[in-house]
């Protein structure tokens, strides 16, 4: 990894590389070609990249537990057991509940919002007045043009025009003439009849020939149809240029802001780790800040290892962008393994969460009609 003076360093190399290919002055506008279609990916300035977390603040210690009761786990299964259509409540009424073992699932979040921002060459069509053009001032860097987040933490695109960047220039493809050649009649402003065959003649089968009634009214002779697609002119409008014949040529600034999350879950019983996600739970650890440090106090040294990984995952996959502000959270998760026998079948099933969620693959009594096979 490197160190907070060597991604400076970096990061200056990336931006001196960036000016002398890129906008940074309205000098150099020509070298980006105004119908190219690449995009440029500026990198940030030094001082907004990764900054070094200034040490863990004070932290209050965590304090994890809570034990379900044997009422508690039964009314939790007789709910659940409520939901499924095909389970019978007997079960759950009359099992002999043996042992319950208490843990925690511990669910670690970190994200990370990041500003990336894009520039490409683009176009609209242009009917004339004023132009921002390099005359007007020197065009500003990508990281110099004013733009901030509507909320921290929230995806957004923002895309806007490089002051002083734009120019004005014929269509390049109507060459400013503001149309096209057809492409059904290929210019000519007709189509050969189909329904005569171009003959201009229709004959029945007792062999009484008549003008065609398709092309008679056809203003380029018998066996021709008027061309619909260009209403017989032989020219339809240019898309690019919308009929000007001219277009208006800038740099286009796409701003990116985006979440990154990345978490892990510690659980110690059987219960698929999926299903933590789905429940609330004690928030045992809430930070905010331009750079968190990782935990270190945490009593599950996993989440602490996990922290400590997640976070420098972040600062080598998010070096090109701009950080900021990143947080990270710890939820406890109650979970109660509840151990039972019923008639001779032994099984467990989980009670998971403070809405009291239940997982049981192997609940006894079931009797399926077909009727989950419709839900």
């Amino acid at each position: 990894m490197l160190s907070l003076a060597g991604r400076e360093r970096h990061a200056r190399l990336k931006l001196k590389k960036y000016r002398n290919t890129s906008l940074a002055r309205n000098g150099r506008l020509e070298h980006f070609g105004y119908c190219s279609s690449s995009v440029c990916v500026p990198p940030p300035p030094p001082e907004a990249t990764w900054s070094e977390p200034s040490g863990p603040p004070p932290r209050d210690p965590v304090h994890v537990g809570g034990e379900l009761s044997e009422q508690q786990a039964r009314a939790a299964l007789l709910c659940h057991v409520t939901d499924h259509c095909c389970y019978g409540r007997g079960a759950a009424r009359h099992m002999n509940i043996a042992k319950i073992n208490y843990s925690s699932a511990h669910h670690y979040e970190l994200q990370t919002f990041t500003e990336k921002r894009e520039t490409s060459w683009t176009f609209v069509p242009y009917s004339g007045g004023e132009v921002d053009s390099p005359s007007c001032g020197e065009a500003p860097e990508p990281w110099s043009v004013p733009a901030e987040p509507a909320q921290l933490f929230h995806d957004e695109v923002k895309v806007m025009e490089v002051p002083h960047t734009a120019s004005a220039k014929d269509c390049h493809r109507c060459k400013g003439q503001g149309s096209l050649s057809c492409a059904e009649c290929h210019g000519k402003g007709w189509t050969r009849c189909l329904s005569c065959h171009g003959n201009g003649w229709s004959a029945d089968s007792s062999g009484y020939r008549e003008r065609c009634y398709y092309c008679q009214a056809s203003a380029y002779g018998d066996g021709k149809q008027d061309c619909l697609k260009c209403n017989a002119k032989g020219r339809v409008a240019c898309p690019p240029c919308d009929s000007y014949g001219q277009v208006r040529c800038y740099i286009r600034l796409t701003i990116s802001w985006k979440v990154t999350t990345s978490e892990h879950i510690v659980e110690h019983s059987s219960l698929p780790e999926e299903l933590i996600r789905e429940v609330s739970g004690q928030v045992a650890v809430e930070e905010e800040a331009a750079a968190v440090a990782p935990l270190t106090h945490y009593p599950d040294a996993a989440i602490n290892l996990a922290s400590a990984q997640l976070i420098l995952e972040h600062q080598q996959k998010l070096c090109e962008q701009r950080v900021l502000a990143q947080r990270h959270q710890v939820r406890v998760v109650p979970v109660a393994e509840v151990n039972y026998t019923h008639k001779s079948h032994s099984g467990r099933f989980w009670v998971y969460g403070y809405e009291n969620k239940v997982h049981a693959p192997d609940y006894p009594d079931r009797h399926c009609w077909g009727c989950c096979s419709l839900l």
